[in-house]
């Protein structure tokens, strides 16, 4: 197994951006998605600088804090984002979608000087009718891998192989035990070659508690991370650390 651990929501606060850096610098972490509409974008992009092994892609988020554009479709009234459009029954103009999640992919390449090195996004906006495709043909022009929740809409569009996904976070309400992370890992892993471990390593603070639900959670998620329990499990001669930077180009044999 070939195996990507990620570092979703890095912009979020400087809190969480310190223990994503903490957690790579520790050799926990391979890879993260920098939030590019987060108050904490800049700091992120200049700690990327400091840490270029680190492998960086785009969080796409259409769900939490402000956007860059003005998509009224997936806005409150008090100027940020609608989370319930998660959850579908409303209009969403998909055009205003496109041009959000363009703005945000240019906002990363003027923070960084450079293109993502994966897309994802945040809460998984692909359950969104149309988001599907956007971030597919996303990924075909710009020649970047995509995490994908659900099967491709449009068959070739994604030039990348697609890891298994495997979401094995704690939630503020359910806090898991080191090795109740590592089990829920493997099983979801299963005979997979290349899997995507996601989590949300951060510190609860202020900051936040203003943005985001989940904060017990990601103290959960970092701890897990620098368990020795997880230290064993990658230790599995089965268990090879890789980041997006290493995902190959499909092929016939992989599509």
């Amino acid at each position: 197994m070939k195996l990507i651990i990620n570092g979703d929501d890095f912009g979020i606060t400087p809190a969480c951006n310190e223990t994503i850096i903490d957690c790579y610098r520790k050799g926990r972490l391979t890879s993260c998605s920098l939030m590019t509409n987060m108050p904490a974008a800049e700091e992120a992009a200049g700690l990327w600088k400091q840490n270029p092994g680190l492998s960086v892609g785009l969080h796409v988020c259409l769900t939490a804090g402000r956007p860059l554009t003005r998509p009224v479709s997936l806005m409150k009234e008090d100027g940020t984002f609608d989370k319930s459009i998660w959850a579908g029954g409303q209009a969403i103009d998909l055009q205003e979608m496109e041009t959000e999640i363009q703005a945000q992919f240019d906002r990363f390449v003027e923070l960084t000087g450079k293109k993502p090195e994966h897309l994802d996004s945040h809460h998984g906006i692909e359950r969104i009718p149309g988001a599907a495709a956007i971030m597919e043909r996303l990924s075909g022009k710009y020649h970047i891998p995509l995490r994908m929740f659900m099967a491709p809409e449009e068959n070739g569009l994604v030039p990348f192989v697609l890891p298994r996904f495997c979401l094995a976070s704690s939630s503020d309400d359910c806090l898991q035990s080191p090795e109740d992370f590592v089990e829920k890992l493997a099983r979801q892993a299963g005979d997979a070659g290349w899997v995507e471990l996601a989590l949300h390593p951060g510190r609860a603070d202020v900051d936040l508690a203003a943005l985001s639900s989940l904060c017990k959670g990601r103290e959960a998620d970092a701890a897990n991370l620098l368990s020795e329990t997880f230290g064993a499990f990658l230790d599995r001669p089965d268990v090879e650390l890789s980041s997006w930077r290493g995902v190959p180009e499909r092929t016939p044999e992989t599509n």
